[in-house]
C-alpha cells in the first residue's frame, strides 16, 4: 500500500468534519488562469467545497474490497472470549490485549501512573524498613538542625542539578523502548523487572556470597530453578534424588551470556580431563591415604555401558568418559569409600575434595600436567592435547574470547560453516569429528546456537545429539552446550500454564490451530491473536534442549530484564564442583545455602538484578499463557517484518533487497511480492487471523528468533535488454549498506537523533565467506556480486522485540521510512557534487534575530542529483549575522548557495566529517529546570528540547556558504560569504522512493508545515514530475481543533511542529494534481493552486510514514503569507526518456512501465470517482 492509499483510507474517517454545515463554504473560488511563479496575494478568504476533489484515471491496479464490516462482526462476537479490547489506531479498528500491555511502561509512557506509584511504594517500604525494622529505636543521625545547614543545602542542590544534567544528557540515548527501534537484542523491560530491581537496590546487596546477599541470593536460587525446569532439567528438592542416570540440575545467573559462555567452556574443559585426573591421584595416593583397595575395584562405565577398572583404562577411554559419569567421578569414589567402610580422618569431603583439586589441570597448569602423562601418551601413540572446541561460523565472539583465556588456542576453537539458513552444518561438523577420532584428538564440546546475535538462527540440535551417539559407539564423545543467550526464553512456549510441565511437541502443534468458527477457542486471560506459533525446526530443538549439557540464558535478553542478568544452567548441578576454588563446603555452604556464586567467574554482581529477574518470573510466568505468549506474540512481529523485507523491493527500485532467510522452497512459488503485501501487510486483522495460509507462511518462513538479517545491493538500468543489472562490485555495495545505515541508526550523544531527523533503529554487520558458509554464498549469488571476489559483504540487521507491531500498523510506518532512506543511500554514491541552492523564507531584518533560519532545497526532477524534498534548520556562524541582516529585506527572499560542491547527503548528514560527542562551549540549558514549574506541558518541553543549542555547540561540520538576496526580478541584493551548520533535518525524502504514474498524485494537496518558537511556515511536499515548490509563512502557529487533549495542550503540537508535520488541504479545488499551465510552450509550469488565505486541513503526527494521528487545523497566512513559488525551474529540463526504469516507448508515447508490473497490488481505494 502506497502513502496516498493509507492517506485516503485515514481521511474517510474525517470527511464528514469538512462538510458539517458550520463549515461549508458558500462558493467556491474563482481560478486564476494565468502562470503563477511568484508571489501572489489572495483577496477571497471563501472555502472550497470538500467535494470537489480531482478525478484521475482509473487506476491501472489491481483493486481489493473492504471487508470492515465483517471484520468488525467477527471481532465483536469474539472479543469478550478472547480477553481483548477495540480500539481506533490510524482511523482503523485494533485489537488492543490488555495482559501485555500491562507488563511494560509503554512506548509512550503510558502506565506511568502505575509505575510512579510502584516506584513509590518500593521507597515507601524501604523507608519503613529502615526506620520500624531493624533497632526502631536507634537515633536519627541527619536531623532537623543538619538539615538547615548551608552545606547540606549546597548537597542537596548538587544532588538535583547533577540529576537534571545527568536526565539531560540521557535523553539522548537511543529510545529501544519505542516501536522504531528495531535494530538491536534489546528493547523496553518489564515493570516487574524495574521494579524489583529498584526495590532492590535501596538494600544494596551483593550477590557473591550469602552474607552480603541473605536474601536476594536466594532469589537467585529460586530463578535458577524456576529456568532448570523450563528448559527440561531435573529439580530436585533434595540432592540426594540425584543419580548420574537422572541428575539433578544446578544454575546461577551470572552478569550475562559471555560469562556464562566462558564458565561453560571452563567446566567442560575441567571435565574432560577428570579421567586423568583420578587416575593419577590414586596411581600416587591410594596407598598413602589407604584407598588401594578402593582403587583396585574402583570402575566406570564407558560409552558402551560396560564396567572399566579405572586402573585399567587406556588415555583414550579416559578422556571419553561419558559426560554425567565423568562430573560423578567424585561422588563415585565417596560411595565406594564408603561401601569399603574405610575409616581415616584424612578421607573427609573437603581432605579428599583438595587432594584430587592438586592433580588438576586447572592447578597444576597445562604443560605440568600433559607432562605426567608422557608416558601413557607416548604408548597410546597420542599427542598431548587439550582438544578441540567445535562452533558454528555464526557463533558470538565470547566463545573466542573464551578459547584465549582457557589457553584451548584460536586454532583448537574450530569454526563450523553454516548453511543457507544460518545453521550450524553438521555433515562439515560430522567430517572435523572423523578427523578426531582417526587422530586421536579429544572433542571437549560443541557449541549449539538458539538464536545467532545476527540472523536469528537456531542450530540443529536433535541430529546433533543423534551424531554424538553415533560417535559414542566408535568411542568419541563431547559435551554439548547450547547458546540460548536469546533463544533460551522461548523455551517458555512449550510449558503448559495449568499444570506447569513441558508440553509434547504434537500438543504444542495442535493447541489453538487457526479455526474458521466465528468464535475461536478460548485460552483464558490470554491474547490469541498477534501470536505466531514458532516454527517445526524450533520446536523440535526446543524438545530437545532438556538433553544438552549446559545451556546459557540471558534474562536481560528475551526475558525483558534490566542489565546485568545473564543465565547459566547445568543438566548435572555436581559439575559446579569443578569450578569451586576452595573445598566444597567449607566456605559454600550446604544444600538450600549453598554459595552459588563461588562456583563461577564472577565475583561482586548486584543483588538487584536477580530480585528483578524473580518479579519479572513471579508476574508474568515461565509458561505459555506468560512468557511464552509474550514471545510468541514478538515472533509474530518479527514474521510480518519478514514479510515486509521479502515484498518491499518495487521493479521501479535502483536496488535489490534479499532476506538473510530465503523463502522456504513450497512457498516461493505461490507468495509473491504482491499477494505477500495484499493477504498479510494489507489484510485487515480478522481476515489475516482466518488465513490460514497465511499465517503458515508467518510460522514457517523468516527468522527461527525474532532477528531478521538481510542484504540490498544497487542496480543499473541496461537500455538494451530493458531490465536491471546488478553492481557487482562488493566494496560499492558496502559503501551503500553504510551510507543507508547512517540514516537508520544512532551509536553517539550529539548530535541527538531528533537533529538528525532518525526515525528508524536498526543494525548493520558484515558476513564472510569463512563465518557464515552457506549463508554468504547464497546472498552474493542472489545480490548478483562478483563471484570471485571474497571480501565481506554489507548486511542489516532488524530486531523485532515489540510484541504490538501489527496492532500499532508500525510495520507500515518502517515500510515507508525504510524505503526513502534506502533512496537516499542511493543517490549518496550516484548523486555528482554540486553547488547547491536553498531558500529560506524567514524574514531576517528582525534585530532580534539570533542567525537561526529554515532553508529549502531548490529540487529539479531532471537532475537526479537534486531529486529531493530536503529541508532544515541553519544557524549561521555569529560573527556574520550582522553583516547578513545590513543587506537583508523584510520582503526578499534569502537564498543560499554552497560555495563547495556537495552533494544533498553530505549536506543532510554531515558526511563524515561530524564533530560527535563535543563537549559544549556554553551552557546548555539556561533555563534550571528547578526554575521552571515543570507542571507545564510548555516548560516540560522546553526543558526537554534541544532547539537551544548555539552554533559553536552544534555537533555538525561548518559549511561555507554565500547568502544573499532575491527581488521577483531576478536581481542579486547584496552578498554575504559565510559559514552555517545544519541544526536540525526536518525532512530528507527522496522524490524517486514512491513512483508510481504521473496521474495518480495525493488526492488533495501535501504541504509540510513547521515552526519555531514564534512562526510557522508551510512548504509543499512535491511528489513526482511535474510538480512545484512553495514556501508560506502563517500569520500564527495553528492549534489542533479535534482532539480535547491537544487542543487544551496546544504546546505537544508546536513541538511536533519543530520537527516537521505532514498536512493536506481538502478543501483545495484542484485536488492533489499540480494545475499546469495552459502556455503553449513546450516547458511544463505548474501554477500556484492556493486561490484562498484560509484553509481547514489535516496534519499528520508522523511526517515520516503518513500513517499517524491526524488532527483538524486552521491555516491563515493574510500578513506575510506566501514566500516562494517555484513551479517552473522545478520541472525544467525533464525527459521521460531519461528514465527509461520508469517509462517504456510504446507507439511514439511514453508509457508507464509500471503498468506492466504484474506482481503489484494496492487496494480500492485507487478506484475513485468525483465525490
Amino acid at each position: 500500500m502506497d502513502k496516498h492509499s493509507l492517506w485516503r483510507k485515514a481521511f474517510s474517517n474525517f470527511k464528514t468534519y469538512f462538510q458539517s454545515p458550520e463549515q461549508r463554504p458558500q462558493a467556491p473560488c474563482a481560478v486564476d488562469s494565468t502562470d503563477t511563479e511568484g508571489d501572489t496575494d489572495m483577496d477571497n478568504n471563501s472555502l472550497t467545497p470538500p467535494h470537489s476533489f480531482h478525478g484521475r484515471r482509473k487506476s491501472t491496479r489491481k483493486a481489493k474490497h473492504m471487508t470492515w464490516g465483517r471484520v468488525r462482526s467477527h471481532l465483536l462476537i469474539s472479543n469478550k472470549a478472547r480477553g481483548t479490547v477495540e480500539t481506533f489506531v490510524d482511523g482503523d479498528a485494533q485489537e488492543i490485549w490488555p495482559k501485555s500491555a500491562a507488563w511494560f511502561l509503554g512506548p509512550k509512557a503510558e502506565n506511568s501512573d502505575l509505575l510512579g506509584e510502584l516506584v513509590k511504594s518500593a521507597v515507601d517500604l524501604h523507608v519503613e524498613f529502615r526506620k520500624f525494622k531493624y533497632f526502631p529505636l536507634d537515633p536519627n543521625y541527619v536531623t532537623s538542625d543538619i538539615k538547615e545547614q548551608k552545606s547540606f543545602k549546597e548537597a542537596e542542590n548538587n544532588i538535583r542539578d547533577g540529576l537534571e544534567e545527568l536526565s539531560s544528557r540521557l535523553n539522548n540515548s537511543v529510545p529501544f523502548f519505542n516501536f522504531r527501534s528495531q535494530g538491536h537484542m534489546l528493547w523496553d523491560t518489564t515493570i516487574a523487572s524495574n521494579i524489583g530491581y529498584i526495590a532492590a537496590l535501596f538494600y544494596n546487596q551483593n550477590n557473591v556470597a550469602s552474607m552480603a546477599s541473605g536474601v536476594t541470593l536466594q532469589l537467585e536460587r529460586e530463578v535458577s530453578k524456576e529456568l532448570c525446569a523450563m528448559v527440561g532439567y531435573n529439580v530436585y528438592q533434595d540432592e540426594k534424588d540425584h543419580t548420574t542416570e537422572n541428575p539433578g540440575s544446578w544454575g546461577h545467573l551470572p552478569n550475562g551470556g559471555t560469562v556464562a559462555n566462558l564458565e561453560a567452556m571452563w567446566a567442560a574443559r575441567c571435565l574432560k580431563t577428570n579421567g586423568l585426573t583420578f587416575r593419577k591421584m590414586l596411581d600416587e595416593k591410594s596407598d598413602k591415604l589407604g584407598l588401594r583397595k578402593v582403587y583396585d575395584k574402583f570402575t566406570f562405565k564407558n560409552l558402551k555401558g560396560e564396567n572399566v577398572l579405572l586402573k585399567k583404562a587406556s588415555i583414550w577411554e579416559l578422556l571419553n568418559i561419558p559426560i554425567d559419569e565423568a562430573i560423578d567421578l567424585f561422588d563415585s569414589l565417596l560411595e565406594n569409600i564408603k561401601k569399603e567402610k574405610i575409616e581415616n580422618k584424612d578421607l573427609d569431603f573437603d581432605n579428599l575434595f583438595r587432594c584430587v583439586k592438586n592433580f588438576t589441570l586447572e592447578q597444576m597448569g597445562a604443560m605440568d600436567f600433559f607432562r605426567m602423562f608422557k608416558k601413557e601418551y607416548k604408548n597410546a601413540n597420542m599427542e598431548p592435547s587439550m582438544g578441540k572446541w567445535f562452533s558454528p561460523g555464526t557463533r558470538h565472539y565470547s566463545w573466542d574470547t573464551g578459547a584465549n583465556i582457557l589457553g584451548l588456542g584460536r586454532d583448537n576453537l574450530v569454526k563450523v560453516p553454516v548453511d543457507q539458513h544460518s545453521r550450524m552444518d553438521l555433515l562439515k561438523l560430522k567430517e572435523e569429528l572423523q578427523k578426531c577420532l582417526v587422530k586421536k584428538i579429544p572433542v571437549i564440546g560443541v557449541t549449539v546456537v538458539f538464536g545467532s546475535t545476527q540472523e536469528g538462527a537456531v542450530d540443529d540440535l536433535e541430529n546433533l545429539l543423534r551424531i554424538r551417539e553415533v560417535f559414542e559407539t566408535k568411542g568419541l564423545t563431547f559435551y554439548i552446550h547450547v547458546d540460548g543467550a536469546w533463544g533460551g526464553y522461548f523455551a517458555s512456549c512449550l510449558v503448559q500454564k495449568d499444570k506447569l510441565m513441558r508440553m509434547r511437541l504434537s500438543t504444542y502443534s495442535s493447541r489453538n490451530n487457526v479455526t474458521r468458527s466465528p468464535r475461536p477457542v478460548r485460552r483464558e486471560a490470554c491474547d490469541p491473536f498477534l501470536d505466531a506459533k514458532l516454527s517445526t525446526h524450533f520446536t523440535t530443538q526446543l524438545v530437545c534442549l532438556g538433553q544438552a549439557n549446559s545451556i546459557t540464558l540471558d534474562p536481560h535478553k528475551s526475558g525483558f530484564c534490566p542489565y546485568p542478568a545473564g543465565g547459566l544452567l547445568y543438566k548435572n548441578g555436581n559439575i559446579r564442583k569443578f569450578l569451586a576454588q576452595t573445598a566444597a563446603y567449607v566456605s559454600h555452604g550446604t544444600g538450600k545455602n549453598d554459595e552459588i556464586n563461588l562456583y563461577g567467574i564472577d565475583g561482586s554482581k548486584p543483588g538487584a538484578a536477580s530480585a528483578g529477574v524473580w518479579l519479572s518470573h513471579k508476574v508474568i510466568g515461565l509458561h505459555n499463557e506468560g512468557y511464552g505468549l509474550l514471545l510468541q506474540q514478538c515472533t509474530f512481529s518479527a514474521g510480518v517484518m519478514y514479510a515486509l523485507w521479502c515484498s518491499m523491493e518495487r521493479r521501479q527500485d535502483p536496488f535489490s533487497i534479499v532476506p538473510g532467510i530465503p523463502i522456504k522452497e513450497n512457498f516461493k512459488n505461490i507468495w509473491t511480492k504482491s499477494k505477500i503485501r495484499s493477504e498479510i501487510l494489507e489484510a485487515e486483522t480478522g481476515d489475516l487471523r482466518m488465513n490460514e495460509e497465511a499465517m503458515k507462511f508467518i510460522k514457517e518462513n523468516g527468522p527461527d528468533t525474532l532477528i531478521n538479517s538481510l542484504s540490498i545491493n544497487i542496480r543499473y538500468w541496461d537500455k538494451k535488454t530493458n531490465s536491471w543489472e546488478n553492481n557487482k562490485n562488493v566494496a560499492k555495495q558496502k559503501d551503500f549498506i553504510n551510507k543507508f545505515y547512517k540514516r537508520c541508526s544512532h551509536s553517539y550523544e550529539k548530535p541527538s537523533m531528533v537533529d538528525r531527523g532518525i526515525q528508524v533503529i536498526l543494525n548493520s554487520t558484515i558476513w564472510t565467506k569463512n563465518a557464515n558458509g552457506g549463508a554468504y554464498k547464497y546472498m552474493k549469488e542472489a545480490l548478483g556480486l562478483d563471484e570471485k571476489d571474497d571480501e565481506s559483504i554489507g548486511v542489516i540487521i532488524n530486531t523485532s522485540m515489540s510484541p504490538w507491531l501489527r496492532a500499532q500498523k508500525t510495520f507500515k510506518r518502517i515500510g515507508l521510512i525504510i524505503r526513502n532512506e534506502m533512496y537516499n543511500a542511493y543517490g549518496a554514491i550516484h548523486d555528482e557534487p554540486q553547488n547547491l541552492k536553498l531558500v529560506s523564507p524567514n524574514l531576517t531584518n528582525s534585530p532580534e534575530w539570533s542567525g537561526s533560519i529554515f532553508a529549502e532545497l531548490e529540487t529539479s526532477f531532471s537532475n537526479p542529483s537534486l531529486c529531493y524534498h530536503a529541508l532544515g534548520r541553519f544557524v549561521f556562524d555569529s560573527k556574520d549575522i550582522k553583516k547578513i541582516q545590513e543587506i537583508s529585506s523584510c520582503k526578499l527572499l534569502m537564498r543560499i548557495v554552497t560555495r563547495e560542491k556537495m552533494t544533498v547527503y553530505d549536506l543532510m548528514t554531515g558526511g563524515d566529517k561530524e564533530n560527535i560527542n563535543q563537549i559544549p562551549t556554553q551552557e546548555r540549558k539556561p533555563s534550571s529546570r528547578k526554575n521552571l514549574a515543570m507542571e507545564n506541558i510548555k516548560d516540560k518541553i522546553e526543558f526537554y528540547s534541544d532547539s537551544d543549542f548555539h552554533y559553536q555547540d552544534i555537533a555538525m561540520p561548518e559549511v561555507s556558504v554565500t547568502v544573499f538576496y532575491e527581488t521577483k526580478d531576478g536581481k542579486i541584493q547584496g552578498e554575504v560569504d559565510t559559514k552555517m551548520k545544519l541544526g536540525r533535518v526536518l525532512r530528507y525524502q527522496h522524490l524517486g522512493r514512491d513512483f508510481v504514474d504521473e496521474d495518480d498524485y495525493p488526492p488533495s494537496q501535501e504541504y509540510f508545515l513547521y515552526a519555531d518558537d514564534k512562526t510557522a511556515y508551510l512548504s509543499h511536499c512535491p511528489n513526482r514530475w511535474p510538480d512545484f515548490q512553495q514556501q508560506i509563512q502563517l500569520d500564527q502557529i495553528p492549534v489542533p481543533q479535534a482532539k480535547a487533549e491537544l487542543k487544551n495542550c496546544p504546546e505537544l503540537f508546536e513541538e511536533a511542529m519543530k520537527r516537521g508535520v505532514v498536512v493536506y488541504l481538502p478543501q483545495c479545488e484542484t485536488g492533489g494534481r499540480p494545475v499546469l499551465s495552459r502556455s503553449k510552450t513546450k516547458t511544463t509550469v505548474c501554477r500556484d493552486p492556493l486561490e484562498c488565505h484560509f484553509y481547514n486541513a489535516l496534519a499528520w503526527s508522523d511526517q515520516g510514514a503518513f500513517t499517524g494521528e491526524m488532527e483538524q487545523i486552521t491555516l491563515k497566512f493574510y500578513d506575510v503569507g506566501k514566500r516562494w513559488f517555484n513551479g517552473k525551474k522545478t520541472n525544467a529540463g525533464y525527459c521521460k526518456e531519461d528514465f527509461p526504469h520508469l517509462y517504456k516507448q510504446e507507439g511514439g508515447r511514453w508509457m508507464d512501465r509500471r503498468e506492466d508490473d504484474s506482481d503489484y497490488e494496492v487496494d480500492s481505494s485507487d478506484s475513485d470517482s468525483d465525490s
